[in-house]
This record gives C-alpha cells, structure tokens and sequence, in this order.
C-alpha cells in the first residue's frame, strides 16, 4: 500500500511492501521535443552494438555507471540476484554509484554531481523532481527521451496509452520527457480518506452504518452516551485522528461531506477547466460549523488535533477493550495492531463518504506520479540501450523479478485455487518463506528503479487470501471496500497532481504555498475548536487568504493547466 511507514514490523504482510509506495519546476521553453543526440549518438538503428528489438540489448557487454540509494534492505547491489540476472540478460553490467538511502543525504549527493559534472551515465532511480528534470534537462546534461521511447520502449510507449494521466505528468513545458516515473497505482491508496468505525459498537447499539452528516452526529452521540463497550465506564472516544499519520486527519472525510476538500492537492477545485480553491466556499463554511459542533458537544477527542500517530495507536490499541468509535485512516494499521494474532481490527469497517445536507458527497481523490527515477545522462555512449534497459524494467517480466526476485525461490506460478485481489484468477504467489518487512535481502531490487504497477499488474497477478479479515487478505479487504464504497465519489473534474512549473513559478509557489498552507490549518482549528468565531469572523478569514496570495497561486497552477490541458 502507500502508506506511512509505522512502527509495527510483520513478517506475514511482507507483501504489502513489495506492492505499495504513493504521491512533486524551471524555464519554460517551446517548440517541438528535441531528438537524443549524445556525443553525435541517436542513430535510428540503435548503434552498432545494440540490438533494437530482443535479448541481449547489447551484442557485447556494456558497461554504464548507474546512481541508485544504498538501501537498508538490500545486500549488496552488486552481487544481488535480480542484478545478475539482468546483466545476463541484457549484457549491461552496471557500475553502481551508490549513495545513503536517506531522503536528504540522497538529495544532497544527487545535486553535488549535477553540478560538479561528476554524474553518472544513467539515475536508476534519482528521485528526480520536476524542478531538477527542467533545469538539467535543458542545460543538456538529461537526454530528451521522446524519440529514443518512440523508437525502443514499447512497454513505456503502452503505458503512456493505457495510464491516461501519465505522459502529460512527465511531459515538461518544453515537450520533453527528461526522466521516467516508477509507476505504482495502488487502487485503494487512491481513495485512501477513509473512515473506519466500529462495527461492534454499531451493532451492540442497533444502529447501521451512518449515511449522512446526521447519521454520523447521532453515531458519535451513542457511541459517547450509550457505553457500547459494555464495561461500565464513560472511557468511549466517539471520534479521534491525528494530523500525523497517513489520512488521520479529523477534517477530510468530514468536509467532503460538504464541498470538495483535498488539501494533498493544494485545495483546488476544477469546474470547466476553471480551477478554484475549496477554502472559500459556502460549503467549507457550513463544514466548519459541523465539526465545531462535534467539537463543542465533546465529540471530537480534544487531543485529535495535536496528537502523533503513536498516540493515536495507544487509543486504538487500549488494553481490555476497545475505546475508539471513529477513525479516520488510509487503513486500521494506523491506528490498531496489525500483527497475525491480532483481532480488534476485525472490529472496524469503512463508511462510504457521507452525504451532507446540501447533497454533496465526495471523497479525496489521490493519483499522480510524484518523482521520477530513471533518466539518461549526456555522458552516456549508449542512450538506446539505457532506454531498452528501462523499458524491460517496464514490463510485467522485469517488475516482478525486481520486485519479488527469483521464480521458484521467492515466488511460484499459481495454481486454480490461487485468486487475486479481485478474486479473479491470479497469475503468481509469493512464498511464505519470501522475506518480510525490513529483512536483509539480495535476491531483488525491492521497489527501486523505474518499473509499472500498474492497477492492472497490482490487482489481477498476485495471489491473496479471500478471508477478508486476515492479514494476508489485507489487499482484497482495502480493494473490496473502495471498490463498493469509495469509487464514484471523486469529482468529475480534477485537477492533476502533477504539473510542470516554469522555474520562476516555481520560485513564486515556493514562498506562497507554505504561507497558504499554514494560514488555511490554522483557521480551520481556530474555527472548529472555536478560538474564532465562524459567523463573525468568516469575512476576516476571506480577506487575510486573498492575503496570502490564494488569488496568485490559482493563477500560477491555471496557466501551468493551459499549457498542458487545453492545448
């Protein structure tokens, strides 16, 4: 899934690992994409040494000097299977240039070189932001890979149709594509605002899944009055959250009951191609209201708002009994056990979005690509078969042997009892002896590099339980519910995560987007926990977000929108 990492370790969802990840500018050019055309190279015929279709890629070996993070879970990178094994196969030994697998120091390293000139022939998996694909791509120093996927890449080229949000989210201002995504289209983390509440108490209280904002006021009400625990005690928490954790925020669920509300995605709402922001609507006032009532009324868990997703756990995990009804979460592992023995999650379901009082009923909708990984340096002698390199990394063959290693060691071909997560046939299974989270292993590349999960790998190849309430039938549980409750409820219009800026947009979005940010959460908990006043000061708030810059940074992202979307 893409979630936060907890800090819970289970050997037997190991393969939430492996299928999981989820979800970030620059001068605009113009014109036509630039052939790759390195040292004098681009020939059409693939060059002398490389193969344009079949294996091995190149006639003789090749070697190419790769960047890639040193990660924790892998070996060594040198000597791990899934990379002699693509060596063989390919005849491109790779010289790794390897660098702390930490986000920073990853990020320091990768700059340092760019801009020493010390770089390496191919980033195998270089996090590469838009920002550093624009300017570096037209400094020359990242190929143009249009022609040369147009030419050797038909797994990208398939992908860019069968993904229709993924050649434009690569494709800078300029028209090129500088570096290639790894592509993970986790279903449910797409609809990942969920709402998880306690079936039992439900039960214990007569009471059915809530439909509507009153359903879901009258709910937390019993929930707190009634004692659905059972033992005796005025423990209950109707509904708790925590800002830290992966959707466990109190106000998302809840607010697109009322207007569209996605805050991942800077606010904004589309309506005729017209972007425009959620935070000053009527609905996010009436919003606003509701949780101050829930608030006010003791509904909320004061501490919701502040509390980190330990604290969080803690509640969920209370000894003896349960004393958490309402739960906001991508899924229950972030609030309760997860572990094999575990049961009180067992105790929770998901809610569909609820239908507020002017009739809206959304869900926060999460796709995009975010970071690329893989891209091709001018240093490199051999652009054609860095791309066919890239492009086997795509197929359904090199995913899951760099995700799961060896057939017959790590993972078998399955048999007819062996369903999917859409309970369909599936195509392999993971052994049981297959390593866990955070084991030391060097038999696959575990998710680095550019590869394609895509929703239909994801869903219909690897086999899971259909006992929705095991760990091992963790996929199929998230998939069934997103599928029956989730799915529908996103807007018709979005507005993609992913967009180029020009740099001196980006510079602009910069200053403006934490200044926004902060000023919008910060309203939102004066008015909910009733520091401020929603009738009174409503008009104030309007005027200190045009402020902020709001008006500005709409008008920064829509002539980004244009360039792409309306063209």
């Amino acid at each position: 899934m893409g979630m936060k990492k907890t800090n819970r370790t289970w050997k037997s969802i190991a393969l939430i690992v492996f299928i999981t990840t989820f979800v970030v500018g620059c001068t605009s050019g113009g014109g036509e994409p630039n052939s790759a055309t390195p040292n004098g190279g681009g020939s059409s015929d693939g060059g002398s040494n490389v193969n344009v279709t079949g294996f091995p890629i190149a006639k003789s070996k090749i070697n190419m000097s790769a960047f890639a993070p040193q990660s924790a879970n892998i070996a060594d990178l040198n000597t791990n299977w899934f990379t002699k094994y693509l060596e063989d196969k390919t005849n491109i030994h790779l010289n790794w240039q390897l660098v702390p697998g930490e986000a920073a120091a990853l990020k320091e390293k990768k700059q340092l070189l760019l801009a020493s000139g010390d770089y390496p022939d191919i980033f195998m998996s270089g996090d590469l932001t838009k920002e550093e694909q624009l300017l570096y791509g037209q400094q020359g120093v990242l190929l143009p890979l249009n022609k040369l996927i147009d030419q050797y890449a038909p797994n990208i080229k398939k992908a860019f149709k069968d993904i229709s949000y993924l050649e434009k989210a690569i494709t800078a201002p300029d028209g090129n594509i500088y570096a290639i995504p790894s592509v993970n289209e986790c279903y449910h983390c797409q609809f990942s605002a969920k709402m998880w509440v306690n079936s039992k108490w439900l039960q214990k209280l007569g009471l059915s899944a809530p439909k509507t904002t009153d359903d879901f006021y009258n709910m937390l009400k019993a929930f707190k009055e009634k004692d659905p625990n059972g033992n005796g005690k005025a423990d209950e928490i109707a509904f708790t959250g925590s800002p830290t954790g992966w959707h466990t925020d109190i106000e998302t669920f809840v607010m697109n009951a009322f207007v569209y509300f996605n805050a991942d995605n800077n606010y904004f709402v589309l309506n005729g191609g017209k972007l425009g922001t959620s935070v000053d609507q009527p609905g996010f006032k009436k919003g606003l209201q509701y949780l101050n009532k829930l608030y006010s009324e003791g509904l909320i868990d004061k501490e919701a708002f502040t509390q980190k997703s330990d604290a969080l756990s803690q509640k969920g995990n209370s000894p003896d009994t349960a004393i958490a009804g309402a739960i906001p979460a991508g899924w229950f592992g972030e609030f309760t056990d997860a572990s094999p023995a575990a049961t009180r999650h067992k105790d929770y379901d998901p809610i569909a979005p609820l239908t507020g009082p002017d009739g809206a009923s959304f869900t926060a909708h999460y796709i995009g690509i975010g970071n690329s990984v893989f891209a091709i340096t001018n240093k490199n002698k051999n652009p054609e078969a860095a791309i066919r390199l890239a492009d086997y990394l795509y197929s359904d063959e090199g995913t899951t042997l760099s995700n799961f290693g060896e057939e017959n060691r790590n993972w078998v071909k399955a048999d007819a009892s062996h369903k999917n997560t859409r309970g369909t046939a599936a195509k392999f299974k993971v052994k049981e002896t297959s390593y866990g989270v955070g084991q030391v292993q060097n038999d696959h590349w575990n998710q680095m590099g550019p590869n394609l999960r895509s929703a239909e790998y994801r869903e219909t190849s690897y086999a899971v339980s259909q006992d929705i309430y095991t760990m091992d039938g963790l996929e199929a549980r998230l998939y069934k519910a997103t599928k029956e409750l989730y799915e529908g409820h996103q807007p018709k219009e979005e507005f993609p995560t992913d967009i180029f800026l020009t740099n001196e947009q980006a510079n602009q979005v910069k200053q403006l987007k934490p200044i926004i940010t902060d000023y919008v959460k910060q309203s939102m908990l004066q008015f909910i926990m009733g520091a401020k006043s929603i009738d009174k000061d409503w008009d104030a708030y309007l005027k200190g977000l045009k402020d902020s810059g709001m008006d500005q940074f709409i008008s920064i992202y829509q002539d980004a929108y244009n360039k792409v979307y309306k063209k």
